[in-house]
């Protein structure tokens, strides 16, 4: 994945196409009319000494710089502790490693699951992952999050989540987090806005101008099912 050297420049865009954008002349702006022409000389080298970061490095390089710029501890330990080294599932590996991105609010993660009740009926839900680490504890209302990251136990949507759909009842519910506002778009169907920087999250697969919000990716383990993975890089600290 390349050095691990903090690159701060990168903090001085607000998206991947600024960034590329800055590497264009005046030349090639009154030349070349067409953007996608001007973007792929740009990412080839021939506008600088150095190739351009891709789209992934540079998201990496922002998350790295984030993190030298607000570091943040904590004094009860990560959830992430609590999973055995020898512990190789899939989705777990995948909490485990955006805890403190999102601990230091420079990533924030919604991640969409569903299970099948012992009556048959699926439940499913978007939850706020930060906002249900902090909440913690092992209630009848909570994620037991360590139980979770143990092993023992999976990962249960429930009625004040970001999102709740429970079958059997036939009910839907949508309740704000700390982090998001629920919308709706008659075109989009259903959005998360997050209250940091005010960029809007979409859930759909589809293509659209919300897409470059968020990193979609979709994670399988025989334990917790399918589990999908909304990644926002936050321009603003809450």
């Amino acid at each position: 994945m390349g050095s691990h050297q903090v690159d701060f420049s990168v903090l001085e865009f607000d998206t991947y196409n600024d960034y590329i954008n800055s590497f264009a002349t005046a030349d090639d702006e009154r030349f070349l009319s067409n953007q996608k022409i001007i973007k792929s000389i740009v990412q080839l080298g021939y506008r600088t000494t150095k190739v351009p970061y891709d789209n992934d490095e540079f998201d990496r390089r922002v998350l790295i710089a984030e993190q030298a710029i607000r570091p943040k501890t904590t004094a009860m330990g990560l959830l992430g502790d609590f999973m055995s080294p020898s512990n190789n599932d899939p989705v777990l590996l995948e909490f485990k490693r955006r805890e403190v991105p999102n601990l230091n609010k420079y990533l924030s993660t919604i991640v969409f699951t569903s299970y099948i009740s012992s009556d048959g009926y699926e439940i499913s839900g978007y939850i706020d992952l930060d906002s249900s680490w902090r909440m913690g504890g092992s209630d009848t209302k909570k994620i037991d999050w360590k139980c979770v990251f143990e092993g023992r136990c999976r990962v249960r949507p429930m009625a004040h989540h970001l999102s709740y759909s429970n079958a059997r009842y036939n009910m839907v519910k949508y309740t704000h987090s700390d982090n998001y506002l629920v919308m709706h778009d008659h075109h989009f169907g259903l959005l998360f806005m997050h209250k940091g920087d005010h960029k809007i999250i979409t859930v759909g697969g589809q293509a659209n101008l919300y897409s470059r919000n968020a990193k979609r990716s979709m994670v399988y383990s025989p334990k917790l099912g399918y589990v999908v993975f909304y990644d926002h890089l936050v321009r603003k600290k809450v």
